[in-house]
């Protein structure tokens, strides 16, 4: 990640009002000072998600996700840090100068060095396809498939050839050392000494990043030999699970027709743009992670899976439903006949035919019924609550009443029982599980949730939530509170260390709580700063707020240290130590005298003896110097 300075960060942040990048992926009613909007990063239907514009920050109360607005762009983007101020820099017009620093000088240019390398290397193996005389038998097999120059040209489809050091002395020539193109993944290191070409007498596809830069490679055999595929493994850039095949070409498509067509290979993806299937993209091979589930999210709500009929493609296919469902899109399955993949129907029966099938692709519900029915058939009860109960999760997870009644009456069509059966099945289901939609992949956090409910904390923790808000506010409070307490002034280490962050970043010209967040590295911590932040200060006057919770939780230590007080007279008792006994007998007596003057409300007593207590703590009565008798 290249080095952008702090300057440059906060001029950024200051152009990129919030609430307009917000505004692109959310849509958000102004509610009092603030914004607000379902939430884009987990499945709700009333709205939890906030943003306030004053601060210059967003939270969501359902799931604890917030930040500034680099941190919903790296959420929502899939970006890293430097990503997101880079094209939020870009957006406003701001030139990131070139890294100062030489560690961050050295990270820049080897990830340019990459992406050069990646570029040559495409260059490399497109040239190899169209020119070289080893290529003929490529080239026939793409012709067989009815591959056109056109389309070939379009995603830059090029071919490796059989030797083990072809791209290993092109990219040689080029000034590239072979340690560099085996951190793009190009070359393999051998168990010797030396290097080698990772793909050989392969069709290669270049695999783009949503933004079209090379970042990867997938390589095809020729024949039947194993493995069939390979890709560039993890690389700074590539990574196989986080990117989809062919999106870069298929982002405007997808803005026109309100859809995404979701296919297993690169093959699909090309033969789908030959036909002008454009809005479609590949999953990789695999079935579909989060990660790529919010990427599509990013672009469309309604997502076709259209993977092969085979039985992998099948099994890739249930996994992705699920998953995508609970991110919150309208999923449907393309159904094609005969069990043809989407190339060879593509190829057979063209543009037309392929639309007939995305208008009548079923819906999540109906997929799962039928793979359900024809896995297992129908012969007793017993096969038809099996298969109920494999779907009506899905039914649960649902949005409206309307579809779910709709998704029950397709239950009850397929499997021939009466709409009361069916929803009776249903109600139990929901009294024994729960109405929630389980998430099984672990989706949506939940760390917050307990810790963000107030209501829920004690007396101290209250205490210390409004502390630290006031500090955030106002950190010229965070020494005096220190000074009042005597101590590191909160117990809960998550609050510590934002008073922590927050001391250090109020040491600065200009102190705002958002410049908090570009020193915290944890996803959870600047969802709780939000929280704190979005929250506010219960009153109008600081001083009298903060005296009133800083004596809240002397109150708290002084009420534990009379429980442990307790615990220790009756250890000591045993012991016969008469001067430490007498001495936690004189403690416990003065709290307890504090106690009592603060149920009487004497203020003048209670001040009396917090300054005889704060003068025995003082003389630390418990530690005689050594040699003195304390029996």
């Amino acid at each position: 990640m290249g080095f952008i300075p702090d300057e440059i960060i906060e001029a950024v942040r200051l152009r990129s009002n919030i609430i307009e990048v917000v505004s692109r992926y959310v849509q958000l009613k102004k509610t009092g000072k603030n914004y607000t909007g379902i939430c884009p990063f987990h499945r709700e239907r009333t709205p939890s998600f906030t943003v306030t514009p004053e601060k210059q920050i967003f939270y969501c109360f359902g799931c604890g996700a917030g930040g500034d607005v680099f941190q919903f762009l790296m959420q929502k983007n899939n970006l890293n840090f430097y990503e997101a101020v880079s094209f939020l820099a870009e957006q406003v017009g701001i030139t990131i100068p070139a890294g100062t620093n030489p560690v961050q000088k050295e990270m820049d240019r080897e990830r340019e060095g990459l992406r050069r390398i990646n570029s040559l290397a495409k260059d490399y193996f497109r040239y190899t396809l169209q020119h070289h005389d080893a290529a003929d038998l490529a080239r026939q097999y793409l012709a067989g498939r009815e591959l056109t120059p056109e389309v070939l040209d379009l995603f830059q489809v090029g071919f490796a050839l059989a030797g083990w050091e072809h791209l290993l002395g092109f990219l040689g020539k080029q000034g590239f050392r072979p340690e560099e193109m085996a951190r793009a993944g190009l070359v393999v290191k051998k168990l010797s000494d030396g290097y080698y070409d990772r793909f050989r007498s392969r069709i290669i596809f270049p695999i783009w990043d949503a933004t079209g830069r090379v970042i990867g490679f997938g390589g095809r055999v020729l024949d039947d030999s194993q493995p069939k595929y390979i890709n560039t493994p993890e690389t700074p850039f590539f990574s196989k699970g986080r990117n989809l095949y062919g999106l870069h070409l298929a982002r405007a498509a997808v803005r026109e027709k309100g859809c995404i067509v979701v296919m297993e290979g690169y093959m699909d993806v090309i033969t789908a743009h030959l036909h002008g299937v454009t809005n479609a993209v590949a999953s990789l091979g695999t079935a579909l992670t989060v990660e790529q589930g919010r990427l599509l999210m990013n672009y469309s709500k309604n997502v076709v899976i259209a993977y092969d009929a085979d039985a992998a493609g099948v099994a890739a296919t249930i996994r992705s439903l699920d998953l995508l469902q609970e991110l919150g899109c309208q999923v449907s399955v393309l159904s094609i006949p005969d069990g043809k993949d989407p190339d060879d129907y593509l190829r057979k029966h063209g543009y037309q035919a392929w639309e007939r099938l995305i208008d009548t692709a079923p819906s999540l519900i109906e997929y799962k019924l039928r793979q359900s029915t024809v896995a297992r058939g129908i012969k007793t009860v017993s096969d038809k609550l099996e298969i109920i109960n494999q779907v009506l999760p899905n039914i649960s997870g649902l949005k409206s009443e309307v579809e779910k009644e709709e998704g029950l009456k397709a239950i009850a069509r397929e499997l021939n029982l009466s709409w009361e059966t069916v929803a009776g099945e249903f109600k139990r289901f929901k009294t024994s599980t729960g109405k929630k939609w389980r998430n099984p992949d672990n989706i949506v956090k939940s760390k917050h949730t307990i810790v963000n409910k107030e209501e829920k904390m004690d007396a101290r923790s209250k205490a210390e939530s409004v502390l630290l808000r006031l500090v955030l506010e106002n950190p010229d409070l965070g020494k005096t509170i220190l000074d009042k307490m005597g101590q590191a002034p909160f117990k809960n280490k998550s609050y510590q260390k934002l008073y922590e962050h927050c001391m250090k970043v109020a040491k600065g010209p200009l102190y705002k709580p958002v410049e908090i967040f570009k020193d915290l590295a944890d996803d959870d911590e600047k969802g709780l700063l939000s929280f704190l932040l979005t929250k506010g200060i219960p009153g109008d006057d600081p001083v009298q707020i903060m005296n009133l919770y800083v004596e809240s939780i002397n109150r708290c230590l002084r009420q534990e240290r009379r429980e442990n007080l307790l615990k220790e007279i009756n250890k000591v008792e045993k012991t016969g130590n008469n001067w430490l006994y007498n001495g936690l007998l004189h403690e416990l007596m003065i709290l307890k005298r504090i106690d009592e003057a603060e149920r009487d409300g004497d203020q003048g007593r209670i001040d009396q003896l917090l300054q005889e207590y704060r003068q025995l703590e003082s003389n630390n009565w418990k530690y005689p110097r050594e040699g003195i008798d304390d029996k």
